[in-house]
């Protein structure tokens, strides 16, 4: 693992303690393999956009945002509440970007994801259309 993917790693544990926190709910990793998995992107890569690092444009950025929110829902990688995690976190990613969003709209989207029928492909589009 490279070291921004520990960071990484070490953002999304945080931010689903806190979530947890708030609403009760049990904490901890189900599986790390699976949490390793949704910061690995393809040829070594890992989600910058969650470092804060500012992307070339915006379909890498889509890009990163489909892929941590296909394989977090996917393989489930926290005990509860990953869906909570992935929309507290494209709230932070979005407004770091200065990007135009319905939080409501992202929250239904994100709850009736079927990764059987939307690959992380599906997903990057669903945001390039709905998020500027």
């Amino acid at each position: 693992m490279t070291d921004d993917q520990k960071k990484e790693l070490k953002i999304l544990c945080y931010a689903h303690w806190n979530i947890c926190k708030i609403l009760d709910t049990e904490t901890g990793i189900r599986d790390i393999d699976v949490l390793k998995d949704v910061i690995s992107m393809p040829g070594g890569g890992s989600l910058n956009c969650l470092l804060g690092e500012k992307l070339t444009n915006k379909k890498d950025l889509y890009s990163q945002l489909g892929w941590f929110i296909y394989y977090t829902i996917e393989g489930e990688p926290f005990n509860s509440k990953n869906k909570a995690l992935i929309v507290l976190v494209l709230e932070w990613v979005l407004n770091h970007y200065n990007l135009s969003h319905d939080l409501e709209d992202i929250a239904e989207y994100v709850d009736n994801i079927d990764t059987m029928r939307q690959g992380n492909a599906d997903i990057s589009n669903w945001f390039s259309e709905k998020v500027n």
